[in-house]
């Protein structure tokens, strides 16, 4: 379990459709386009593949390497450190099915945080 919450996590970190590390992505790299800095959304796209290769090499490595043959113990995960990786994963894929919820979200807290000044 703990391979498959890592491996979420890290999809999102590759910027994979339907979780929430895409439309950070595709926020960023539309901001950039509609700003005209044409060569800094290039770079973010090129980096973003390379990291996406990185971060599929350590999924294939988690999955592929049998533990078994290091000799190394089984990885337990305590209790509250597994609910909050369930809930980090949950929240996670939640916003980046639905992405409106989080836009919605931030959009009326900038009111609430531009006044606090």
């Amino acid at each position: 379990m703990l391979a498959l919450a890592f491996t979420i996590l890290l999809l999102a970190q590759a910027g994979v459709p339907f979780t929430t590390g895409f439309f950070a992505k595709f926020a960023v790299i539309e901001a950039a386009v509609d700003a005209r800095s044409f060569w800094l959304a290039i770079v973010a796209m090129v980096s973003a593949v390379i990291a996406a290769f990185l971060y599929l090499r350590i999924v294939v490595s988690m999955y592929v390497l049998d533990a078994a043959d290091d000799g190394a113990p089984a990885v337990r995960v305590a209790p509250a450190a597994a609910i909050a990786l369930a809930v980090t994963v949950l929240v996670t894929l939640g916003f980046g099915i639905l992405p409106d919820t989080a836009v919605n979200l931030a959009k009326d807290a900038v009111p609430v945080l531009v006044a606090a000044k």
